[in-house]
């Protein structure tokens, strides 16, 4: 019972983000609600609402993430003599099911400066390239934190 309301509550709330309330926004918005909970609901671990409460953090997180690695590839794009930093690093991998790592392999590419290159045989290891953190150890840092957002709400 809890799900279905979740799902219609998902259903209404894409339909007032649209601006409109239709009965195409609402099956819209149903659908994407059972696609989020379908990812989201694993077990009984977390409740839905501290899922969900993971998730926005993490939507607003990578975005403040994504505008400061912008940034810092534009400055990187106009300096004269742009001073890269590229290494590969390997990050110890805390998330374990497929649709996690394919999200944070994603997410990780998405981010300007870092490319996901692959994952260790027996998946305990992400590998990526970076070039924007003269650090290497900061770049894994930075992933790291993504993979952490992420577990709030696919754990």
């Amino acid at each position: 019972m809890g799900s279905l309301l979740a799902v219609l509550g998902m259903a209404l709330m894409w339909s007032f983000l649209m601006g409109r309330l239709t009965v195409l926004n609402l099956v819209v918005g149903a659908l994407l609600g059972v696609l989020l909970l379908s990812v989201v609901a694993r077990d009984g671990e977390r409740s839905f609402p501290r899922r969900l409460a993971g998730f926005v953090r993490f939507a607003l997180r990578f975005s403040l993430e994504l505008i400061t690695a912008n940034v810092l590839v534009a400055l990187l794009a106009f300096r004269p003599r742009p001073r890269y930093h590229p290494h590969i690093i390997a990050v110890p991998l805390r998330v374990r099911t497929d649709a996690a790592v394919s999200l944070l392999s994603a997410a990780i590419t998405l981010l300007p400066g870092t490319v996901a290159m692959g994952v260790s045989e027996d998946r305990a290891q992400l590998y990526a390239h970076a070039i924007l953190q003269p650090d290497p150890e900061r770049s894994r840092a930075s992933v790291q934190r993504i993979e952490a957002l992420i577990l709030e709400f696919m754990s």
